[in-house]
């Protein structure tokens, strides 16, 4: 567990650097700049290509990160034939993606003229967009596999915003049009993807066999297009899962609820940071596990992976809770639904927390058929009660049709994995981390308005990460928190 200790700690604190740009872009610069369909648009448009890109590397990706390892080991890089293979598949795809588009631009246009004109205006910002989501989705599976996730994760989640908020600065400072924001919107995601392609490259490990088709190829072929084929249409599933509320909002509400929905879901991504650096981590090191049938290290994995998640998530989404009447206080008149939708996501958010690395698990074993199954039936529940809570209650019921999927798509999984492995993360420390959690938001809640809503966050936050983290960490309810604690100690020099 020390490289995923270590690598999960850096990696958090560079990702949290870029949620700090992040809430910078869109809390603070961004209102004050665009219109609230504006905002609208922007994300929409992000969550549209990380989908086509998703769909456009035809399983490519879900195959570096399972197979990769047996390249690695088997094969010297310039024979190593997998960069070229999942490169081909890649660009094909793309082709692809370009042809479905023209010919279904149609359908398109008649879906979202009405409430949202503005995706069709701007709609060609998906090109480029798409390709240099794609070449990062490619290279990060590489980066991946080398031990390289401290610099992806801080390219994907830190680098790209940063360069965000210098083009928000130039838009605002500069005057320039929207259109041209627009125009060179996907040039932070391209920096991205090259900076990525620079850093792999001078590795040695990463090179374009001239050779033809490799022994392991020729052995895992088979096995890995039929993998490829599950787990990408898995893949697709899920992040249409995870995107089709937003898509629903734009076509139902228009582009204004869809940025309202689009900001609660930024604050709540938060606490998905743990997550997406665990799971960048614990990929590559699942892949091996299963490759040596080393059970006992999976499910150290899996335990150990719900109690961080869960603290983690916990401390998170209580700093959240107790300051979000200031968020509306700061955004102004006319967002006060976003309140109970942050709590919605929240919750949802937590139950996939608390089930830890279950999807890494079940992608990485032979039994990746359920998660290919599991997540065209949620996609379809996801439709279901989106369209209809939507159009009954608004965008609430997006968050409330989230919060059903979530749910219903995490039991599914921690159940299949307990009666298939006989595997099972959760324990007593588990629920004493929920009641520690609750208790601290319920004594912070207790305190008077604090001089103004910026004071009044930063007291709130301190002083309840401090209840919780120290009641956490002096009841020793996770070995990777304590761990963590002792290296923060050791950085700024306590020696209690």
């Amino acid at each position: 567990m020390g490289i995923i200790r270590k690598q999960s700690f850096y990696s958090s604190i560079f990702i949290y650097i870029g949620f700090a740009f992040g809430a910078v872009n869109l809390i603070m610069l961004m209102p004050k700049i665009f219109s609230r369909e504006e905002i609208g648009l922007t994300r929409v448009l992000i969550d549209v290509s990380t989908l086509l890109a998703t769909v456009a590397s035809l399983g490519a990706v879900p195959v570096i990160n399972k197979f990769f390892p047996f390249y690695h080991d088997y094969l010297k890089p310039e024979k190593n034939d997998l960069p070229k293979l999942t490169l081909i598949v890649s660009l094909i795809g793309y082709v692809l993606f370009i042809l479905f588009t023209v010919i279904f631009k149609g359908l398109i246009i008649r879906k979202f003229s009405g409430n949202s004109s503005l995706f069709i205006t701007y709609f060609y910002a998906i090109y480029p967009l798409t390709f240099f989501i794609l070449a990062y989705n490619m290279l990060e599976g590489f980066a991946w596999g080398l031990h390289k996730t401290i610099a992806s994760n801080f390219l994907k989640e830190g680098g790209i915003r940063i360069i965000s908020t210098v083009m928000l600065l130039v838009f605002a400072f500069a005057h320039i049009s929207f259109t041209q924001y627009i125009n060179v919107f996907s040039l932070p995601y391209a920096v991205a993807a090259i900076a990525l392609l620079v850093i792999l490259w001078r590795t040695g490990q990463l090179k374009l066999s001239s050779g033809g088709i490799s022994n392991v190829t020729r052995r895992l072929g088979k096995r890995m297009f039929i993998f490829s084929s599950y787990v990408f249409s898995s893949n697709v599933f899920t992040l249409l899962r995870k995107t089709n509320d937003i898509l629903i909002i734009s076509s139902i509400s228009g582009l204004e609820h869809a940025g309202l929905f689009s900001y609660a879901t930024f604050v709540i991504s938060f606490m998905e940071v743990p997550q997406r650096s665990m799971y960048a981590i614990t990929t590559p090191i699942l892949a091996t596990a299963w490759k040596n049938r080393d059970m006992a290290k999976i499910q150290e994995l899996y335990t150990k992976s719900s109690i961080t998640l869960s603290i983690a998530g916990i401390g998170i989404f209580g700093a959240i809770w107790l300051s979000v009447h200031n968020l509306v206080l700061y955004l102004g008149p006319g967002w006060d639904l976003i309140v109970k939708i942050i709590f919605l996501l929240g919750l949802a958010k937590m139950i996939d927390l608390v089930t830890g690395i279950n999807n890494q698990i079940i992608q990485t074993s032979n039994y990746w058929r359920f998660d290919f199954v599991s997540s065209i039936v949620v996609v379809f529940i996801s439709f279901f009660f989106n369209i209809y809570l939507q159009r009954r209650i608004g965008t609430i019921g997006a968050a409330y049709a989230d919060l059903i999927t979530v749910g219903i798509f995490n039991l599914a999984r921690y159940l299949f994995i307990w009666v298939r492995f006989g595997m099972q993360p959760l324990s007593l420390k588990t629920l004493y981390a929920l009641l520690l959690g609750v208790g601290g938001v319920l004594l912070v809640q207790l305190l008077p308005f604090m001089f103004n809503m910026y004071a009044d966050t930063i007291v709130r936050s301190v002083l309840f990460m401090g209840l919780f983290g120290a009641a956490v960490i002096g009841t020793r309810l996770s070995e990777d928190v304590n761990n963590a604690w002792e290296i923060i100690k050791g950085k700024i020099g306590l020696r209690y």
